[in-house]
């Protein structure tokens, strides 16, 4: 394995990037193995900022060369590059991602998948060489024609259950277990962003795009952060996150037209009621 020297201390540059990047495009593209070579996220359209990190999407012809080629670009990359660390995982049957981090803290996704499983999964993508003849062809009509989420499924799915939350958060304060109770407010606060994600189309895993939703939303989040663990300054936010919750929740009944949100708002109010909480709209 090739001997790299670097300074530990230094941020990788734009510039660097980009001759990383370049370099793994022409060793790539040398592997007859692949039909093709895709960039995706921000690095399709020339990176979001100086932050960005390389995403790239290797797509064998054959289903048989997918694993193969995944162990030994795993090798190559530790040989080519000054990896820090790596990891390795499954994302689906025959679909596998390396993630390495170099020791200028860039991140490199690599995944390997074959032509027969390649669908777009977000809408940038950029295609370094196609082999085939068919990659682009197929990524668009993948991603117009990618399934469209459930609404009502979601809506339904997680209203059924947010009693569950605020319940254990309330007893959770009531039992002296502050960190319990920030766990299940947690769980009301993301269930609340998932579902505005959903409805206005941006991508919450991660938090990806969270930073994106309307700056009222927001504002609304913002009160459910727990300011320190003492019990009225947690169950301050679990008010906060119980009234941002059941206000998403309006929205998808008139969404809908479904009128669930209201019975369990109301039982909702009248528990938190029992140990002094009130809460708004």
């Amino acid at each position: 394995m090739t001997k790299h020297t670097y300074q530990t201390d230094t941020h990788y540059s734009p510039a660097t990037r980009e001759a990383t990047l370049n370099r793994l495009l022409t060793a790539l593209q040398n592997d007859k193995r692949l039909a093709g070579l895709l960039i995706v996220g921000s690095g399709a359209e020339g990176f979001e900022d100086a932050h960005s990190d390389i995403d790239l999407c290797a797509v064998t012809t054959l289903a048989d060369d997918v694993r193969p080629a995944f162990r030994e670009w795993g090798i190559k990359v530790h040989e080519m590059l000054p990896v820090f660390h790596s990891l390795e995982s499954a994302r689906a049957p025959n679909v596998y991602l390396w993630v390495f981090l170099l020791e200028n803290f860039l991140e490199i996704d690599l995944c390997f998948l074959c032509l027969d499983d390649l669908r777009a999964t977000r809408d940038r993508w950029k295609t370094v060489f196609d082999r085939s003849g068919k990659i682009e062809s197929i990524m668009q009509s993948s991603w117009e024609n990618r399934p469209k989420p459930d609404l009502e499924e979601a809506y339904r799915s997680r209203l059924s259950s947010i009693w569950h939350c605020i319940k254990h958060a309330t007893i959770a304060v009531q039992r002296q277990q502050p960190w319990r109770a920030i766990f299940e407010l947690e769980l009301i606060r993301n269930r609340t962003i998932e579902l505005r994600g959903l409805r206005d189309e941006l991508e919450t895993k991660r938090f990806r795009h969270v930073d994106r939703m309307s700056e009222g939303f927001l504002t609304g989040l913002e009160q459910t952060l727990v300011l320190s663990l003492r019990d009225i300054d947690v169950m301050n936010a679990l008010e906060a996150a119980t009234t941002c919750f059941f206000r998403e929740a309006r929205q998808y009944d008139e969404i809908l037209n479904l009128d669930l949100a209201e019975s369990f708002e109301t039982k909702m109010q009248a528990y938190l009621k029992l140990f002094g909480i009130e809460c708004g709209n």
